[in-house]
């Protein structure tokens, strides 16, 4: 399986995906109804950042990659695309696709479940590395670095998913930005870590614990980072 990640600002910059009637809701449920469709194209999850409530995360998981690419080839994705960037995304706004083949399945860290079972949040970290590509013994290592904090977060008891990916395309970096001057020189490989939490509280108790300042290193010291985003967004499954 490999995940299509699709980033952009939405058109209607009032949006608000977690309500039932939102008229932009319905148009975006349409077209992912559209998208899963195609041939190879498994289930899909949407959401609004937290902090950002404009730009919207798309994961649209296939088969793989080749899977993917054959869709946008095939009749009627063009007229689809044109749909879909009409109606959903703010012209000249930012946006983004890219691919990672996360490790296991993803639905414990984009719909982390509360004891009462409601959906909690996902916090979503994007790693901008150089230089582009990295070997794979040094894209390990990342890895590995990251991967200290994982038993760390399980102590506080509300950890309810992780999975990790690299994108396979190299990106122009910030994702979350467009047009300010914060852009990177050149392109950068982009780590993608999702760790779901019951609420976004217990998160930012984690945030604030001794635990987190004696574990943060792992995140900032990692060589080659040359810049990172951390996000979180509720995300519902379609």
């Amino acid at each position: 399986m490999i995940s299509e990640i699709a980033i952009f600002e939405a058109s209607d910059p009032k949006l608000d995906l977690s309500t039932s009637d939102s008229p932009y809701k319905a148009t975006l449920q349409q077209h992912l109804k559209t998208v899963l469709e195609f041939e190879g194209a498994q289930d899909a999850y949407y959401g609004q950042l937290i902090e950002k409530p404009h730009i919207v995360i798309l994961f649209v998981n296939w088969d793989n990659i080749d899977s993917h690419i054959k869709a946008t080839k095939s009749s009627g994705f063009s007229a689809f695309e044109s749909s879909f960037r009409s109606n959903l995304v703010k012209d000249n706004g930012l946006s983004a696709v890219f691919h990672v083949p996360f490790k296991a399945n993803m639905l414990d860290a984009l719909q982390p479940k509360t004891s009462s079972g409601t959906i909690g949040v996902t916090e979503v970290v994007f790693g901008s590395f150089q230089p582009s590509p990295l070997p794979q013994a040094a894209r390990d290592a990342i890895v590995e670095s990251f991967n200290h904090v994982e038993p760390v977060m399980e102590r506080h008891g509300s950890l309810t998913g992780y999975r990790n990916g690299w994108a396979v395309e190299s990106l122009k970096t910030p994702l979350l930005e467009k047009g300010d001057g914060k852009e990177e020189e050149g392109l950068c490989d982009v780590y993608v870590n999702l760790t779901g939490w019951d609420k976004m509280e217990t998160h930012m108790e984690f945030m604030g614990s001794q635990d987190f300042k004696d574990n943060q290193h792992w995140y900032m010291d990692v060589e080659g980072l040359r810049g990172g985003e951390i996000v979180h967004a509720r995300f519902y499954e379609f």
